[in-house]
């Protein structure tokens, strides 16, 4: 890890959906640009368990009686609802694929005064630490280090707060799916337009969303992200 370049670092663009990363001074990393406005979607499927913290804080599903119908659910009104839960703070792991290949994970908590994270590429394992005041990395085995560079988004939700449309796609009375449009400004992706994203909610609880992109030179890229209550919720303070 030596090698590894502060500036090959994680760019979480927009709402953190758009993965685009640098290289190490090899030149071997993936380097994903702003993909292009045509998108299509992968559908989520969240299991009846949303992981909670280390004591085992778990959201455990209830299913409905056989024969049972989920009652009416109002899309817009349960995502409004699940995004507010998660002010105060959430645990996320990040997915980013090209071309059906693991390119990048991303696992941290995001808190109201910054947010932890660990990165892992081909490169290696790199954490970081960003708050109001900066941003810091440490390469695995290595020492903190301030990064002077421009600090990462670390929000993968913000874009479902202002969508422009709300669809419920399914409904079992534990696990609510919606495709959730959003401009795809809110993505940091180039272009203009929408684009969908595929979200799931169980028991009232925001546990995932995905989307995929096709650019325009064929690579496809997606990234998935999966919700659960903070691991570590002490103040976000510099290492150094």
């Amino acid at each position: 890890m030596d090698k590894y370049d502060p500036a090959a670092r994680l760019l979480l663009g927009g709402a953190g959906l758009l993965l685009v990363f640098g290289g190490c001074s090899d030149k071997s990393s993936p380097n994903v640009g702003p993909a292009a406005s045509n998108s299509t979607t992968t559908p989520l499927v969240v299991g009846p368990t949303v992981v909670g913290d280390t004591a085992a804080t778990a959201t455990i599903a209830t299913p409905l009686p056989p024969g049972a119908t989920p009652a009416p659910v109002d899309g817009a009104a349960l995502l409004q609802q699940a995004v507010a839960a998660t002010g105060s703070g959430y645990h996320f792991n990040e997915t980013a694929m090209v071309n059906g290949a693991v390119a990048l994970t991303v696992d941290g908590d995001r808190l109201t005064d910054g947010a932890r994270l660990a990165v892992r590429n081909d490169s290696g394992l790199v954490f970081y630490v960003i708050t109001p005041d900066g941003s810091w990395l440490m390469p695995e085995n290595g020492e903190w280090e301030a990064d002077d560079s421009d600090p990462p988004s670390v929000d993968p939700i913000a874009a479902l707060g202002a969508p422009t449309s709300v669809t419920v796609a399914g409904n079992d009375g534990t696990t609510v799916q919606l495709v959730v449009t959003v401009p795809v400004a809110a993505l940091g992706l180039e272009g203009v337009g929408e684009t969908p994203l595929q979200v799931s909610v169980v028991n009232g609880v925001l546990a995932g969303l995905t989307y995929s992109t096709t650019a325009s030179d064929g690579t496809a890229a997606s990234a998935t992200v999966l919700f659960s209550p903070v691991l570590d919720p002490s103040p976000v303070v510099a290492p150094i």
